[in-house]
């Protein structure tokens, strides 16, 4: 280990140059340029990612999970070709006992907050920390793709020990901070306040946020759908509170109010972080809101699922796709094959089309008639509180009555106890993944009536990819 450190503090490491090990500020101005030649420390991984370190907080055993703040490309789809999209991001990274990015198999960087998620930028493209302008990213050609700043002059930048970029005043006063602005995932120590939400990833290859995200209201940590109106699969319920907010800590997930002190309105107990190693949760395209840890050597892997979704995982928004019927084994179907067809025959998770669809509502009063077709035994995963509109005590008939009178709805669930002439009915703008009903966990009968176009038939069955 000496002969190591001896040889960084000389710069004769292959691909290294004289730098400290640890370098988690910079003061203002400073540039960095997204390139081999201005940011050295830069490592190519065996799944064709690359991670440019600007700003370093190595782990406080000297190796191990580490924070960087820089450039980091990790959905290359072609990992022979050159990195094309970058963020610049906060990345958990694995370093040696030399403060060096290694691992490159098993430790990829973890991207756990990025500027850009939704506007890639290119090599060449640059960061620039001024006095007044604060943290800019300019893309190749100059023009400003994301900026930060605060209310006071910016004297520098640093990367805590908690994974928090900071941006300072001269006083050394936080004017801005990462953990203020989370993207799809938190760190340890980090907070959910009400007016921030964790939006998921379009998919596993585009960083883009997609329609699911997570937020603190003053009586829930709820997730939804972004929908005309939202659509809610999930719900952690509290009393009441006006500036709830939920952070993650060692252990659990909890949420408090004013003052801090007062005991907590919610809690989601987790598994602990182990010694010398790191976690962060990310809300996920699926819908999920896992827990990653490092574990050495093997790498990241998922320790807990934080959001249990009712009655299980059928009851997440996208499982099956739009309109795709998700069974108790997770299996995926179409509602019925005369009807409905797979987006993919290939990919029964992608979904299904109508074969006729419904008219729009701008179109409907010129459009063709319209029906709808009943399913029995099917249930939807929306919240009954965020449906599009709400009838109590009424008969499955009337239900459907509703629907089709209500140009925005594509779709109604009717659910009853023994008498079908005496439900609840649940309108809806928009379907997504569908479920098989269980009346011995739900204790209710459900039935799903779709939208569309008159002229469709129907076959007696679903067909199973």
């Amino acid at each position: 280990m000496l002969l190591l450190r001896a040889a960084l503090a000389l710069g004769l490491l292959a691909g290294a140059q004289a730098q400290p090990f640890d370098y988690p500020s910079a003061t203002s101005p400073t540039t960095w340029a997204n390139t081999d030649a201005s940011l050295p420390h830069h490592v190519a991984y065996a799944d064709g990612s690359l991670a440019r370190a600007a700003l370093l907080r190595l782990n406080p055993a000297g190796y191990g999970p580490s924070y960087a703040f820089g450039f980091f490309c990790t959905n290359n789809p072609r990992p022979a070709a050159p990195c094309a999209d970058f963020l610049l991001a906060v990345a958990v990274v694995y370093c040696n006992s030399g403060g060096l990015m290694t691992s490159v198999v098993a430790g990829v960087p973890q991207v756990v907050w990025s500027a850009n998620r939704a506007r890639p930028v290119a090599e060449g493209a640059a960061a620039e920390l001024t006095p007044a302008g604060g943290l800019v990213l300019r893309d190749p050609n100059g023009a400003v793709v994301w900026s930060a700043a605060g209310t006071r002059a910016v004297a520098g930048i640093t990367l805590g020990a908690d994974g928090n970029l900071a941006l300072l005043d001269a006083a050394n006063r936080t004017v801005w901070q990462s953990f203020d602005h989370p993207t799809d995932a938190l760190l340890v120590g980090q907070s959910l306040r009400q007016g921030a939400r964790l939006a998921a990833n379009a998919s596993a290859d585009d960083w883009s946020p997609s329609r699911l995200y997570l937020a603190v209201a003053a009586d829930g940590l709820d997730a939804y759908v972004d929908a005309r109106p939202p659509q809610r699969y999930y719900r952690l319920g509290f009393a009441e509170t006006a500036g709830a907010y939920a952070t993650y800590a060692n252990g659990s997930l909890t949420v408090s109010g004013a003052p801090a002190a007062a005991a907590p309105l919610a809690t989601i107990q987790l598994p602990a972080v182990g010694a010398g190693t790191v976690q962060y949760m990310r809300l996920e395209y699926d819908g999920h809101l896992r827990l990653y840890e490092w574990r050495s050597p093997a790498g990241w892997a998922p320790v807990f699922d934080v959001l249990r979704a009712f009655p299980d995982d059928c009851a997440f928004p996208t499982v099956c796709g739009a309109y795709g019927v998700c069974t108790d084994d997770t299996q995926c179907s179409c509602p019925d094959a005369a009807s409905f067809r797979p987006v993919d025959f290939r990919r029964p998770n992608r979904g299904c089309v109508p074969r006729a669809p419904a008219a729009s509502c701008s179109s409907a009063s010129s459009g063709p008639a319209q029906r709808l077709l009943p399913f029995p035994g099917l249930a939807y995963f929306n919240d009954h509180a965020t449906s599009l509109r709400t009838l109590d005590r009424v008969s499955d008939a009337a239900c459907g009555k509703a629907c089709l009178g209500d140009c925005a709805c594509v779709a109604a669930q009717f659910i009853y106890g023994a008498d079908a002439r005496d439900g609840f009915c649940y309108l809806q703008s928009e379907v997504l993944s569908l479920e098989t009903s269980r009346p011995e966990v739900l204790h209710y009968n459900s039935t799903m009536y779709l939208k569309v176009q008159a002229t469709t038939t129907r076959a007696p069955a679903r067909t199973r990819f």
